[in-house]
């Protein structure tokens, strides 16, 4: 039987688990909204930026699960909802789980998450998504997102907090400078730096202007072959960095026949 490939957020959790419809960061690259919006047709465009509590997930009760838990993967963590989210985090924690809480955040969130959940310190890893320091490129693809700044206040006060820190550099949003950025976050992250292609741009992506054209461009030119190469050989010999499979395939590393083991 061929085993099935371990990728995408299989390589770092083992589950995962969301509690919003939409998210108001409205990512042009979004899976989740090119599914919902797009493919199955069950939120409209207009509403996916105003999202919505699932109340029907707030029913489920949670047993210890083998392996961590990822939250969320099809929304994130953010202000208007983040008392929703701590909740369905406590339901998660509360039976043992272990949690890895991906965000590109908002600091009063990750502030009050500190604040709120502190009892479960040790059950929680933070995985702040941070694929570019120019805030031009994080508007243009992440227009509801955080900026850069934000995003490293948050990253720095949770790990000045004696928090598990680490990072996603997927999607590598400005491929010029991620040795930079990596150098930039590594003091505050106590776990690792996750660097990965933006995957299905130019399928995923809708180019309606000159501008659009140019900047998915620039993420195909940033992405080449060549120029994972030229990444991995800069970063290499770092023990905080790993690769995703978008970087392992071109790279020929081996990858986890278990989803899960985060390596």
């Amino acid at each position: 039987m061929t085993k099935k490939r371990v990728s995408g957020t299989r390589e770092w959790a083992s589950h995962s688990e969301n509690c919003l419809v939409g998210c108001p960061h409205d990512c042009k690259y979004c899976y989740a909204k090119a599914n919902a919006v797009d493919r199955f047709k069950t939120v409209l465009s207009d509403d996916w930026t105003q999202p919505k509590v699932a109340g029907k997930k707030f029913a489920k009760k949670f047993g210890k699960k083998k392996g961590a838990i990822m939250f969320p993967t099809a929304h994130d963590i953010v202000p208007e909802h983040i008392n929703a989210c701590i909740l369905y985090m406590r339901n998660m924690l509360t039976p043992g789980n272990n949690l890895l809480v991906v965000s590109k955040p908002h600091l009063e969130c990750i502030e009050l998450i500190c604040e709120e959940l502190e009892e479960f310190r040790s059950q929680i890893l933070f995985r702040f998504t941070i694929g570019a320091m120019d805030n031009e490129v994080l508007s243009f693809w992440e227009p509801g997102a955080p900026i850069f700044e934000e995003r490293l206040e948050s990253l720095v006060h949770a790990h000045c907090e004696g928090w598990s820190t680490s990072i996603s550099c997927e999607p590598m949003l400005d491929s010029p400078n991620v040795v930079d950025l990596f150098h930039r976050l590594e003091p505050f992250v106590t776990d690792s730096i996750w660097i990965g292609k933006l995957n299905h741009v130019t399928r995923r992506v809708k180019v309606e202007s000159d501008r659009d054209r140019a900047m998915v461009d620039r993420i195909v030119a940033g992405q080449t072959d060549e120029r994972i190469r030229e990444i991995y050989n800069e970063l290499k010999d770092e023990p905080k960095v790993k690769w995703k499979d978008s970087f392992k395939e071109v790279l020929g590393l081996e990858t986890p026949d278990e989803a899960g083991l985060d390596v």
